[in-house]
């Protein structure tokens, strides 16, 4: 007999029998059959169970109905308890339909008559054929549970968002990007109170529209609504699922990529061209100025000679510091982030009275009215002609902002940043203007951008910006559009430290938002 014969030939057999005699002629009968037989004998409970347990598992189990100590019966039970499937045959001296039909009806595969072993051979290699193909299919089905569980923590763990819809926009399914993109719990996306058509209309269009054509669009961009009602940008890519199936049955993929770095990527890009755009315009400009401002300088001086009255002189002085700091602005726009001078201790205070006194003739032809409150240590470590263009740009832009009979608050504390544990100066420039819309506040420092059309250059703020960032501080703004009855107004609030951070430090650091406007320069601002 060939191996592959023999192979296929080998029988493990355990036995549930009390009769020597009857084991020796049930042996021999498989024998003569062709099985190359293992059979093992047990006459009780504890040793069938003891064979159980073994490695080598039988390949079938022959039980006699009526044992002394134990029976066929109570052997399928206790092979039931072990939940092993090995094919169990009844046999027994004298068999009636009753029993047999009994047998059967507690799991055994066949039951046959010691006196008639003609069935036997048949019914072994039928339940063994049998126990091979339960065998074979719970193997598949346990590899389809485990690639199932595989593909689902793929799924979820894929950075890609994944949402499948019914074709009426109902959301049967959503991974973890989903609801860390959206902002959606699983419940909430899976209850069927959230549709397609509520993350974005876009969505629902081109749903039905894939739905009776089933072919696939190519990816493009929406906005997506979050939970807390934002957008989010993002790319989506729509595909039918089955498209074998009716059109009310088909379901469809839906992949949603963020779109938000990259969109940030692109704003960071589009901004350092602005900039380059920005210097090289600002070192154009001071170039082609420098000339006339050594004319006019020299005509300055000419004038100085001449005998003058107090009050002229007081102005003549004030317009030379002036020219002095245009003629600082211009060569410090031709290096434009290193300062020009060194720094010295100014006085802040005094600097802001100089720029209210440049500007007096405008606050009065408007009727603004200005209120100080200046509590600070004035006293800092800084570039004084840099820090009074701030408070010109500042305090300028607020009489831009405000009606006539408007009010402008200046304000000054000596304060301390915690996030850095450096001491300072914060200075509050409110006003009761206009105030600004979310999407012009959102880009009042960026370079060319201006709300006062032809005559506003656009680079006063982001100017500003840059030079309280070279002085280690930082500026913000807060600010309300006048709607209806609600007044508006804008506050601007800047922190300078009273000490720059030695040489080696950064020349740039921008400190963190721990200075929040107070209720005073709110309420000073209209924003209360």
């Amino acid at each position: 007999m060939c191996a592959a014969n023999l192979e296929l030939n080998q029988l493990r057999v355990l036995l549930v029998e009390d009769n020597p005699d009857d084991a020796f002629l049930l042996e021999r009968h498989l024998r003569r059959s062709g099985f190359a037989l293992e059979m093992i004998r047990v006459e009780t409970a504890s040793e069938m169970l003891h064979q159980l347990k073994r490695n080598l598992a039988p390949d079938v189990i022959l039980a006699d109905y009526n044992l002394p100590n134990f029976s066929g019966p109570a052997a399928l039970k206790l092979l039931n308890s072990t939940g092993l499937d090995i094919p169990f045959i009844m046999f027994s001296g004298a068999v009636s339909e009753e029993t047999a039909v009994d047998a059967m009806r507690s799991g055994a595969h066949d039951y046959i008559s010691k006196q008639n072993l003609t069935r036997l051979v048949p019914a072994i290699e039928r339940e063994r054929n049998e126990a091979a193909t339960r065998k074979n299919r719970l193997a598949a089905e346990r590899a389809l549970k485990a690639s199932e569980a595989r593909f689902q923590s793929l799924v979820e763990a894929l950075p890609l968002g994944l949402l499948i819809s019914d074709p009426s926009g109902k959301i049967v399914y959503a991974n973890f990007a989903v609801e860390r993109l959206l902002g959606y719990s699983e419940s909430k996306l899976l209850s069927g109170a959230l549709t397609l058509s509520e993350i974005s209309p876009i969505l629902t269009e081109h749903l039905h529209r894939l739905v009776v054509t089933s072919i696939n669009f190519e990816p493009f961009e929406i906005a997506c609504t979050t939970v807390n009602g934002q957008t989010v940008d993002a790319l989506i890519g729509m595909s039918v699922l089955d498209s074998e199936v009716a059109d009310s049955s088909r379901q469809i993929a839906i992949f949603v990529a963020d779109l938000s770095l990259q969109k940030k990527s692109e704003e960071v890009i589009r901004r350092t061209e602005k900039l380059a755009v920005a210097g090289r315009f600002a070192a154009s400009i001071s170039h082609e100025i420098n000339n006339p401002l050594e004319a006019v300088t020299n005509c300055l001086y000419l004038v100085s000679q001449s005998e003058l009255p107090s009050d002229a002189r007081h102005y003549l002085d004030l317009a030379q510091k002036e020219l002095n700091r245009v003629s600082q602005i211009t060569v410090q726009t031709l290096k434009f982030y290193r300062a020009s001078t060194k720094p010295t201790y100014v006085d802040l205070h005094e600097l802001i009275e100089t720029v209210l006194t440049l500007l007096e003739s405008r606050l009065r032809q408007m009727s603004i009215e200005v209120t100080r409150d200046l509590a600070a240590q004035p006293t800092l470590f800084a570039h004084d002609g840099e820090l009074r263009q701030v408070l010109a740009n500042l305090i300028g832009n607020a009489i831009d902002a405000v009606p006539e009979g408007g009010r402008i608050s200046i304000r000054s504390r000596s304060t301390r940043d915690w996030a850095s544990g450096r001491d300072g100066v914060t200075l509050t420039v409110a006003d009761n203007g206009l105030g600004m819309d979310p999407d012009t506040r959102e880009r009042i420092f960026e370079p060319f951008f201006s709300t006062k059309g032809i005559t506003g250059t656009g680079l006063g703020l982001w100017i500003s910006r840059e030079i309280v960032a070279n002085h280690q501080g930082n500026i913000r703004v807060r600010s309300r559009r006048t709607s209806g009855e609600n007044c508006g107004g804008t506050i601007f609030r800047i922190f300078i430290p009273a000490q720059r951070e030695s040489a080696g430090a950064e020349e740039v650091q921008r400190v963190g938002e721990y200075n929040i406007p107070t209720d005073a320069d709110t309420a000073a601002a209209g924003l209360s």
